[in-house]
């Protein structure tokens, strides 16, 4: 297959400083999404997806009196199988050109890994939100997919329309509720190869040698207990910075006790909010309102002055659209 991606000598300079050496990257494409974060993940139970049986119907139970019998009774359930994808990409480098810069070759490298990484980062957080797997079969469903509209349950509507608009998410994650998944017999994560030298084909299918990094990850998302998340949806983005005085405020404080009390009271204790800057940014200004003690800093993790609401941390997640067309 011919390369439809290299590296070339130009490339390769912006790279070196006129000494030979290579440049501090200041890397302007990193995202937060701390979403990445806080999933947690488990082994599917085959190679291909995860099956998961779903109560969907409880037994009949009766009021007996003496000498008198009950029938038979027994519940109902369901099977419901989540998908397995494999996300890979491939860096691909001119033998020729390692043997140019020698020793600086590795620390290349390893530099150019680096932003491998983060574009996998990247897409993992889009997909876990977006992902859809009938307009893009390669992918998983992702959460919006299992939250399809203003009337799907566990959706709280914000009433906004257009086509600037946003979501807040909030996960609880278990075994039990909603986690990753990889698929059997494989490990979790991303995981890189260094390829030994090989041929490769140019544009015109003439070969050169070469060397790659292949990057690769099979994942995908259950959500096996859909009382586990909750979506607020149509967020004008457009009017979020409007105050509690104006026409078309977004009352988010209000928005988030709503989509808090979907959750059941089992599980609202590990249950993670997800939005993003935009999102972010208003949620605090607001409760800098007097009589707003709804918001407070804390600890999650590692990560110091986490913004919390009503006991539950707020993570910053850029893969959310401020720009999403309305749910219906």
């Amino acid at each position: 297959m011919a390369s439809t991606l290299v590296r070339t000598l130009a490339d390769w300079g912006q790279f070196f400083k006129a000494d030979g050496t290579p440049h501090d990257v200041i890397e302007l494409m990193d995202q937060d999404n701390g979403i990445l974060d806080d999933i947690l993940w488990m082994e599917a139970n085959n190679i291909d997806g995860h099956k998961t049986a779903i109560r969907n119907g409880l037994p009949t139970v009766y009021w007996r009196r003496l000498y008198k019998g009950i029938p038979n009774s027994k519940s109902t359930m369901t099977q419901v199988k989540d998908a397995c994808a494999m996300m890979e990409a491939r860096n691909e480098i001119d033998v020729k050109l390692l043997q140019l810069y020698g020793d600086q070759a590795g620390p290349y490298r390893q530099m150019e890994a680096k932003s491998f990484m983060e574009a996998f980062r990247q897409k993992m957080a889009t997909t876990l939100f977006y992902g859809n797997s009938n307009t893009a079969p390669d992918e998983f469903n992702g959460l919006a997919m299992r939250y399809p509209s203003k009337t799907s349950p566990n959706v709280v509507d914000a009433a906004g329309t257009g086509s600037d608009v946003t979501d807040i998410w909030g996960v609880v994650w278990g075994a039990d509720t909603c986690h990753g998944i990889f698929p059997k017999g494989s490990k979790a994560g991303l995981s890189t190869r260094a390829l030994p030298e090989y041929d490769a084909l140019d544009g015109s299918n003439n070969k050169y040698r070469a060397v790659g990094d292949l990057f690769e990850w099979n994942c995908g998302l259950t959500v096996r207990d859909w009382r586990a998340a909750v979506r607020v949806c149509n967020i004008d983005t457009t009017k979020l910075a409007k105050t509690k005085t104006q026409t078309g405020y977004v009352d988010l404080n209000r928005l988030l006790i709503q989509a808090k009390n979907k959750i059941p009271v089992s599980m609202r204790g590990r249950l993670i909010w997800y939005m993003n800057t935009d999102v972010m940014t208003a949620l605090e200004l607001q409760a800098t309102d007097a009589g707003n003690v709804q918001l407070r800093y804390g600890e999650l993790f590692a990560s110091k002055d986490v913004p919390y609401v009503h006991g539950r941390p707020v993570r910053q997640c850029d893969a959310i659209l401020s720009t999403a067309d309305a749910l219906a």
